[in-house]
């Protein structure tokens, strides 16, 4: 009886947005040296009130189709009440960079996109 009131809803979303890891470089890789592609698999159970759930990015700048470099994941977990209009939870989301310790080409500057925070709230929305 438990497992017939779980509710699994997931998502897969990708798309193109401006910024990509060639930014940060003075050579001329990419035809979409200033965009990046990414894809968000998503997934949410739900039990009455309670829910937890998780995200997964992945950014990666177009080269030549078909070669794409990879240069960020972000991860995120999720977990709370959702009483309707309220929701009250926690979010933990961290980002990485696919090779941490490398230089980009042409710049010795190290990535500096790698982090974490975490999120404590209370969500008030209209339906």
């Amino acid at each position: 009886m438990f497992f017939q009131a779980l509710i699994l809803s997931a998502a897969l979303e990708t798309g193109l947005i401006s910024g990509g890891i060639f930014n940060y470089s003075d050579l001329n890789v990419s035809v979409w040296q200033d965009k990046a592609i990414y894809t968000t698999l998503e997934t949410t159970v739900s039990y009455k009130m309670l829910y937890i759930g998780g995200q997964i990015d992945c950014y990666v700048t177009p080269i030549k189709f078909p070669h794409f470099s990879p240069f960020q994941m972000t991860y995120v977990l999720n977990a709370g009440l959702n009483l309707g209009n309220v929701k009250i939870g926690y979010e933990h989301s961290c980002f990485h960079p696919i090779q941490p310790y490398v230089t980009i080409i042409g710049n010795e500057t190290k990535p500096k996109y790698e982090g974490s925070q975490d999120k404590f709230f209370v969500r008030i929305e209209t339906k």
